[in-house]
């Protein structure tokens, strides 16, 4: 019986699911695992890659091949409610894993945090774009801890994660299983256990869900993304200041410095302008 389901969600990736898939492979773990490749009716080739794949490991890989395109959100959601295992992971098909020890290592963690409900590590971030790269745990910037809870702030990169599989993700609308919305839900059942690791790497592209877009249309969706979530909460998890310096980065975009901050004033009240004035 497997312990644990990886989540491969390729769309158009011809030139980089070979690498992610081996990625997988890879894997050095003491417990047996199945990969669920979830293929969003790609353009390319990467259907019959992932079809050669399967032909070459048929008692590893699960082939889903969609008869139509879904998107990220609910080709991903239709896969999380496939999950059987007690643990599950998630890549992206233009992303992969480094470390062959990254599964075990943080299945172990779990294992010896029942309290945890998810474990993440550090990812190398490039940005294929402009030819950069980072590490996105910066640890110049943020505390390094062994676990976090729902009020610290750290960017856990999807690929980074191992989640329990806990959650009814039938009942959960599309917008909950976006990364960081789906963090969110997962740190409201348990803490989140950190490897001071690099263990994946990321990569930036212009054919990714946010790559793609400009930067208005990225703060816009991010705003309105953000907002439904915190509905979802019943504004439990206070986002109003989240919210607030999306609404004046947008209006700044949109309208000039001078302009969006005028009419982000007259939106607000005025101590909520005077705090986003000094960041």
């Amino acid at each position: 019986m497997e312990l644990l389901t990886v989540l491969l969600l390729t769309y158009n990736h011809e030139q980089t699911i070979g690498r992610a898939i081996e990625s997988i492979l890879a894997q050095k773990t003491r417990f047996p695992y199945v990969v669920h490749v979830l293929e969003d009716c790609s353009t390319d080739q990467t259907p019959a890659i992932c079809r050669q794949y399967k032909e070459k490991y048929p008692e590893q890989i699960e082939l889903f091949l969609n008869p139509q395109n879904l998107g990220v959100m609910e080709n991903f959601k239709q896969g999380l409610m496939r999950v059987r295992t007690p643990y599950f992971a998630f890549l992206e098909g233009d992303d992969y894993w480094c470390g062959e020890d990254k599964l075990q290592k943080q299945v172990d963690l779990l294992e010896r945090h029942p309290d945890c409900s998810i474990c993440g590590h550090n990812v190398l971030c490039r940005d294929m774009i402009h030819q950069k790269e980072w590490y996105i745990v910066d640890k110049a910037k943020y505390e390094i801890k062994e676990r976090y809870t729902i009020h610290d702030k750290i960017p856990i990169h999807p690929s980074s994660r191992v989640y329990r599989n806990i959650i009814d993700f039938s009942t959960l609308p599309n917008f909950m299983v976006l990364d960081s919305h789906l963090l969110l839900l997962y740190l409201t059942q348990g803490d989140l256990c950190y490897l001071d690791e690099v263990l994946s790497v990321y990569h930036i592209t212009e054919t990714g869900f946010w790559s793609g877009r400009t930067k208005k249309q990225k703060a816009l969706s991010a705003l309105e993304l953000r907002y439904k979530a915190n509905q979802y909460f019943q504004f439990k998890y206070d986002y109003r200041y989240y919210v607030h310096s999306k609404m004046l980065k947008l209006l700044k975009m949109l309208l000039g410095v001078r302009l969006g901050w005028f009419c982000f004033y007259h939106l607000e009240k005025q101590r909520i302008a005077i705090k986003y004035l000094f960041k």
